[in-house]
């Protein structure tokens, strides 16, 4: 018997010195799932520079849209409709007759929409102003010596040559006329009219 346990004891030590004398370790039978799963990287983030809102609609009042321009006693060249507001949907009031005489109290420069505008560069902006290349509101209207633009709710002036205009404003100048016959009032649209389009006076030449 003992001989017997001897020889058992002699081939267990064979056995693991032929196996490098550790222990065979275990292996799961499953092989596990090596499979690369793809995941794209994430898209880029563009970002874009967001612009002054454009307010639809900006009047100017008490334009008078040429040189030496003067409100007062006018001998129109050609008539119109008078409406109850600076709008060519507001309701009618009244017309007048070419080469009626009228007087004019005053009158607004609706720009509907206002223009846009880049500063140009060496403009001489300050620091709290707008710089080259800003965006701006161009609220000037054709006639006037000098761009009035708005940015940020700052208004200001700018000579001619500052603004590179992206979108030329659309402008529509309103006089507020009273006819002396009948002293009905209301406004007339003389849009794109000269001075000697509506007989206006021209103070200039005081006449």
């Amino acid at each position: 018997m003992r001989a017997s346990m001897c020889l058992l004891t002699v081939i267990l030590a064979v056995g693991l010195t032929g196996c490098g004398g550790r222990p065979a370790e275990r292996t799961s039978d499953s092989t596990a799932d090596t499979t690369a799963v793809s995941i794209p990287p994430p898209e880029p983030v563009t970002v874009v520079a967001q612009r002054p809102a454009i307010e639809e609609e900006y009047i100017v009042h008490g334009a008078c849209p040429f040189e030496c321009c003067k409100y007062g006693d006018w001998t129109l060249f050609e008539g119109g409709a008078l409406r109850s507001e600076p709008n060519q949907d507001a309701d009618s009031v009244g017309s007048v007759d070419a080469g009626a005489r009228v007087h004019t109290d005053s009158g607004v420069m609706v720009l509907h929409p206002p223009g846009v505008g880049v500063i140009a560069g060496d403009t001489g902006s300050t620091a709290a102003g707008p710089r080259a290349g800003d965006t701006v509101e161009v609220i000037s209207y054709t006639g006037q010596k000098v761009t009035r633009v708005r940015w940020q709710g700052q208004e200001l002036e700018k000579p001619p040559t500052g603004v590179h205009m992206l979108r030329d404003p659309v402008q529509r100048w309103w006089v507020y006329i009273t006819d002396p016959s009948t002293l009905r009032g209301g406004w007339l649209l003389v849009q794109g009219v000269p001075a000697e389009g509506v007989g206006a006076p021209n103070a200039c030449g005081g006449h």
